[in-house]
């Protein structure tokens, strides 16, 4: 009888103290019963791939472009002060694909930075303004239109260049992300569009672009079109060309 006792007693024991642990368990590990990634109410979004994490960014640098003051003369001032920067950056090597998979909440689509809501201004600010570095190739490249961002002037000099980049040599510009150049940042190179023909997009050579994350909410109808994505390398301020293992600057291929 006192070992059916002992028994009968170590079963309790046994109960209770698995009791203890489950409530201990659940009282010290919060439940996180949401496990979506899209962005929160703050805007915060999750991290993407290699880009970096970098609350404080380089602040903008510009100049006045032959009597063009940097904010432009019209459409957005706060996105042309960002066209139009001209500093160098401390460029973080972040791949082809996390461009790719970089996502922008539809709010901010089509509409002046002025305008945009709290929360998307505050997911586009953790990405934008991030010097970058990437590898890929340029598919082709043109000349852009007139724009209040160079205060609408024309002539060669005057103009953007809109350049497709994608990580494969022969991808279509469906995938691509677009790059720019700037008649400002073009003021410290030798680059040309047939320079860039001959010595990169002829050849199929791959191409290391160095500049700054730049979001572009003008052209969403563009998207599985002529671009990929509406983030972009915005201005572009160094290309270099791998050519036998080597990465030459641009500017070095230039006669």
């Amino acid at each position: 009888m006192p070992s059916e006792r002992f028994r009968g007693m170590s079963v309790w024991v046994m109960i209770a103290a698995f009791m203890l642990i489950l409530a201990a368990f659940y009282y010290a590990v919060p439940l996180d019963l949401n496990t979506s990634q899209s962005a929160s109410p703050s805007g915060v979004a999750p991290p993407v791939g290699d880009l970096p994490n970098l609350p404080e960014k380089p602040q903008p640098q510009q100049i006045n472009f032959d009597g063009c003051p940097p904010e432009g003369s019209g459409g957005d001032s706060e996105l042309n002060l960002l066209k139009n920067r001209v500093d160098e950056g401390s460029y973080y090597p972040v791949s082809f694909d996390s461009l790719i998979a970089l996502t922008w909440p539809k709010t901010v689509e089509q509409r002046e930075m002025k305008d945009w809501p709290t929360d998307g201004r505050a997911f586009i600010a953790q990405y934008a303004g991030i010097p970058i570095v990437v590898e890929g190739y340029i598919v082709n490249v043109r000349e852009s239109s007139i724009s209040a961002t160079n205060c609408d002037r024309t002539g060669a000099d005057n103009l953007d260049w809109h350049m497709y980049f994608t990580k494969g040599p022969k991808d279509a510009r469906s995938q691509a992300v677009i790059l720019e150049t700037t008649p400002r940042v073009r003021l410290s190179h030798k680059w040309t569009i047939d320079l860039m023909h001959s010595a990169i997009i002829d050849d199929h050579l791959p191409v290391r672009i160095s500049g700054w994350l730049f979001f572009d909410p003008d052209h969403p109808e563009e998207l599985g079109q002529t671009r990929a994505t509406l983030w972009e390398i915005h201005p572009v301020m160094q290309i270099e060309v791998n050519q036998n293992g080597r990465w030459i600057p641009l500017d070095k291929l230039a006669k």
